[in-house]
């Protein structure tokens, strides 16, 4: 493109598009954490685990409960979508043979606990075994 930015259908450059949707999705995202701080204060207090002046290990605890409950949805939410994108049939790795694709959940224990993945699993008829091809290796 000879060192021109593209331009999008609007007639606005794609990378201030695409600046200017990061930009509200950033305070998109500061407003629902701020939310979800008001809640979960909220909530401590609604549950009597926070009464008076708590000894701030309390607080702390239960804003990094939360801190992985947060990372948790977001790797689920990640993965179905990795998942969402990908074709629907591989080849086998053992022959060869291209097979259907199923998403099917796991349950996996990540840094910050535990959560159910989805993933995609071939079964093939000619090795009569399941197979899990990886996200971007799935021999197309």
């Amino acid at each position: 493109m000879d060192g021109a930015t593209a331009v999008g259908q609007e007639g606005i450059p794609q990378d201030s598009r695409s600046e200017a949707k990061s930009a509200r999705l950033l305070e998109r995202l500061e407003r629902l954490l701020e939310e979800a701080a008001e809640v979960e204060v909220e909530l401590s207090r609604a549950e009597g685990v926070i009464r008076g002046v708590p000894h701030y290990s309390v607080i702390e605890g239960r804003a990094h409960a939360m801190g992985q409950r947060l990372s948790r949805a977001v790797q689920q939410r990640q993965m179905n979508e990795v998942v969402a994108g990908q074709p629907l049939t591989a080849k086998c790795p053992g022959c060869g043979t291209r097979c259907e694709l199923e998403a099917c959940k796991r349950e996996v224990k990540a840094a910050d606990g535990p959560l159910e993945l989805q993933e995609l699993r071939g079964d093939c008829p000619c090795c009569r075994r399941s197979f899990f091809p990886a996200a971007g290796n799935l021999g197309v």
